[in-house]
């Protein structure tokens, strides 16, 4: 699926699984009543979780103009992970005593947009678990009007296209789920790989 139509996708409403299997999903998230993932929710990427380095602090690169802009592309998923690789042993070269610091700092700016990029998917994914969710009481509210003995032929009909189409919608939305799942979880592995990309290169290929 193509970054634009998932992002369609988000803005519009999400696949929360069978919604019968949606209970345990949240129960094992902690009770967030949006998170219809199986995976487990980490709202943000901690430096520790993927990174064995420094510690990086903004301000290592808020004022190093090449590091931010460079953290920001190799970040970005339509970078692939090789090109990445490729461009961050680029930037090593010729470092001298500064070699440190920046990778620390290219790590972490690096990191910012990726959690960045997390933070907007996780919303999307909240934002569509609700209006799947409510599409489903929809659905059950449809079914129980239904059920009433006296209904004339033409609010049965009228009932009954729009169960089908609301079905139809819910069942759709619902297939997207395990890729909208699996894009947090992808950018956390992304993150594991460029920190230790980046953490490799600390020092020169000559001490390697």
């Amino acid at each position: 699926m193509r970054p634009s139509r998932l992002f369609l996708i988000l803005g519009i409403a999400l696949p929360v699984a069978h919604v019968s299997a949606a209970a345990p999903a949240r129960a094992a998230n902690g009770g967030n009543e949006d998170w219809p993932c199986i995976q487990r929710l980490v709202p943000q990427i901690s430096p520790a979780q993927v990174w064995s380095g420094p510690i990086p602090e903004p301000a290592m690169w808020e004022r190093d103009g090449e590091v931010a802009r460079l953290g920001a592309t190799i970040a970005a998923r339509r970078t692939s992970m090789e090109d990445a690789q490729v461009m961050v042993a680029h930037f090593a070269r010729g470092l001298g005593e500064t070699r440190e610091a920046r990778l620390t700092a290219l790590f972490g700016r690096a990191l910012q947009v990726i959690n960045r990029d997390r933070a907007s998917l996780i919303a999307g994914i909240k934002r569509f678990s609700r209006k799947q969710a409510a599409l489903a009481a929809r659905v059950r509210q449809t079914r129980a009007a239904l059920q009433v003995d006296d209904l004339s032929e033409e609010k049965r009909k009228d009932l009954t296209e729009a169960l089908t189409w609301d079905q139809r919608i819910f069942e759709d939305r619902e297939k997207t789920q395990i890729y909208l799942c699996e894009q947090p979880v992808l950018l956390e592995q992304r993150a594991f790989a460029l920190g230790r990309a980046i953490g490799a290169l600390f020092q020169p290929e000559t001490e390697r």
